[in-house]
């Protein structure tokens, strides 16, 4: 069986690395009340430390993503995954918060070309029909190491302290490196894929570009791809201020201990990891019944960000149940429309062969909605003494995206007619085997 669904153990596989790349950010936020008090910092401070992470990360993404379009991605998630566990064990040799700050830097170079390496990984290996499950599956990874991180590393840190957390991701990262480098190979090198399971994936690819890539300056003119960043930074905002404060927002806010909300962070993000493999299947199969790829996708993009409107509700409940409910949906809807993103993306600049590129384009700009996150959470959170101020920023920044999404996106990706260039975008056709294998 698995011998003729070889693309679905890559996706898995992909997933996997997703799920052990958020365990490597969310441990500094599990963490992070233990390290208030033991280095005597505040939360303004330990914001900007949740938020350094994504300094570094987004700096690098737009190269890094040129990078996935020109070296295997064997070799290149193998080189992450190992700097990622350098990263980690390095911060267990910290003694004050400024000595923090460089380990998490490095962590932010080693995941730059991680979702650049994934949507390429995946574009090479699944057909037209099946991308939006499988952007689904690998953005799904965030919530599945959101979800299993926490309560795992809440335990480490309660028991043994909070060095013992970063050793852990760290060998876990390490162990994925080496895995990966013997196991990955691209779809036209892979001996175990048998040539039917290869004729569906590449009967169902856009055309082969035999003159390589197009212009990467194809990228920065297309609509479609502003309105994709847009909505993505507003996403990544509310993304990356759940992940680095919600376990603080639950012992200060909710009055939980480190243990207790380790658990109950996982609660949110084990409903999106179920949700988001449910929004990329919803926009394939919408697909597949004569709707526009990009219509399909906005279907999911809007409706995950109108769902995660439900934060509001998280901000002005007394109920800490009702609370960690409506953080559920809001989560879920978030992870729902994250994988659309990627589908969206590839479904524009596949066929100019630049998937790789133009993921670190969308990534590198959307992350500084990441960057903004943790240090505007943090500092609203140190003026007002609680996180209801907060909460409703990410509930407007949740408006404003589907907004973009909704509005800004065309119906379908541009075409050009006879297989002609469009204008100021180089060749409309695409290499299906490119680089990047």
């Amino acid at each position: 069986m698995f011998r003729t669904r070889r693309r679905w153990l890559v996706a898995a596989f992909v997933l996997a690395i997703t799920a052990i790349a958020y365990i490597d950010r969310v441990n500094l936020s599990i963490a992070a009340p233990v390290l208030t008090k033991e280095f005597h910092t505040n939360a303004a401070v330990m914001g900007l430390l949740l938020s350094s992470f994504t300094w570094t990360y987004t700096l690098l993404n737009l190269p890094a993503g040129m990078l996935v379009d020109r070296v295997r991605t064997r070799i290149l998630y193998s080189a992450a995954l190992l700097i990622w566990a350098v990263s980690s064990f390095l911060t267990t040799l910290a003694g004050s918060v400024a000595a923090m700050f460089g380990p998490r830097l490095l962590l932010g170079v080693g995941e730059a070309p991680f979702a650049p390496a994934a949507i390429r990984t995946l574009a090479d290996w699944l057909p037209k029909s099946e991308r939006g499950t499988g952007s689904s599956m690998f953005i799904s990874g965030v919530a599945l190491g959101t979800a299993v991180g926490p309560p795992g590393l809440a335990f480490l840190v309660s028991t043994y302290g909070w060095q013992s957390c970063f050793i852990a991701s760290g060998t876990l990262s390490l162990l994925a490196a080496v895995i990966w480098y013997a196991w990955y190979r691209h779809p036209l090198e892979d001996s175990r894929l048998t040539g039917r399971e290869r004729e569906l994936i590449v009967a169902d690819q856009e055309p082969p570009q035999q003159e390589g890539r197009a212009p990467w300056s194809a990228i920065i003119r297309h609509r479609d791809i502003w309105a994709i960043t847009s909505g993505y930074f507003c996403l990544l905002y509310i993304l990356y201020t759940f992940i680095t404060w919600l376990p603080s927002y639950l012992v200060q806010d909710r009055g939980m201990t480190v243990l207790s909300s380790g658990f109950t962070t996982s609660i949110p993000w084990i409903c999106a990891f179920v949700v988001g493999l449910l929004g990329g299947r919803i926009s394939d199969v919408a697909v597949r019944r004569g709707v526009s790829s990009l219509d399909a996708r906005k279907i999911v993009l809007v409706g995950g960000m109108v769902a995660a409107l439900a934060i509001l509700g998280t901000a002005y409940s007394a109920s800490a149940t009702v609370a960690v409910l409506c953080l559920s949906v809001s989560t879920s809807g978030i992870i729902f429309s994250n994988g659309a993103v990627w589908a969206a993306t590839t479904d524009v600049m596949r066929s100019l062969n630049l998937s790789g590129s133009a993921t670190g384009f969308v990534n590198g700009l959307g992350n500084v909605g990441g960057i903004l996150g943790p240090i505007v959470t943090g500092a609203l959170v140190y003026a007002t003494g609680s996180f209801v101020v907060p909460l409703v920023v990410a509930a407007g920044l949740a408006l404003v995206g589907a907004l973009a999404w909704a509005f800004g996106m065309r119906s379908s990706p541009a075409a050009s007619p006879a297989g002609r260039p469009i204008a100021g975008m180089g060749d409309a056709r695409s290499s299906a085997a490119g680089a990047g294998s």
